[in-house]
């Protein structure tokens, strides 16, 4: 998981330059399909496959989803007044907080379910696939909303368009 750490690490210098270029919508649903691809990825990985293909896909998709992230942060915060930022920075790092949990429940139960419906006694590799698969398939909804982004979301962030209103003195 390091080398996906490194990936997200790395995303930080590049995604401002690549919002600038292509827009809050368009990255956030282009990069929707290729994160659920690289969230698939791991079905793929078995015993044989070589260390080094493993690692390039966790650094890839590290890279994407770090792009999503921020692409997602920066944007939800645009439109929020100064006088709410400060809540609306805390209720969004609570929905992070339940976000992964939730994530993790997900997955966890997918993991169960093909126990159970394999009927094969413990934990095996082989249910790992289908619940990647899942997983993937969750994360591709996310299209649905991204695409009904204006074109211009966020565009004051960007430095294109005008600039937010200012409210107060």
């Amino acid at each position: 998981t390091f080398v996906a750490g490194l990936g997200a690490f790395c995303m930080k210098f590049l995604a401002q330059p690549i919002l600038r270029r292509f827009g809050f919508r368009r990255v956030l649903v282009v990069n929707a399909l290729i994160s659920a691809v690289f969230l698939l990825a791991p079905a793929t990985f078995t015993p044989q496959t070589p260390w080094l293909w493993m690692m390039i896909l966790l650094f890839l998709g590290g890279l994407s989803r770090s792009l999503q992230f921020t692409s997602i942060n920066a944007v939800g915060y645009s439109d929020v007044p100064a006088e709410q930022l400060s809540s609306a920075t805390s209720f969004s790092s609570v929905l992070q907080q339940l976000s992964g949990s939730i994530g993790i429940t997900v997955s966890a139960f997918g993991l169960e379910t093909m126990q159970v419906l394999q009927d094969k006694g413990p934990l095996s590799l082989e249910y790992f696939p289908a619940v990647f698969a899942g997983i993937a398939l969750l994360s591709l909804l996310s299209v649905i909303p991204f695409a009904r982004l204006s074109p211009t979301a966020g565009a004051s962030l960007l430095g294109h368009g005008r600039e937010p209103a200012k409210t107060g003195p």
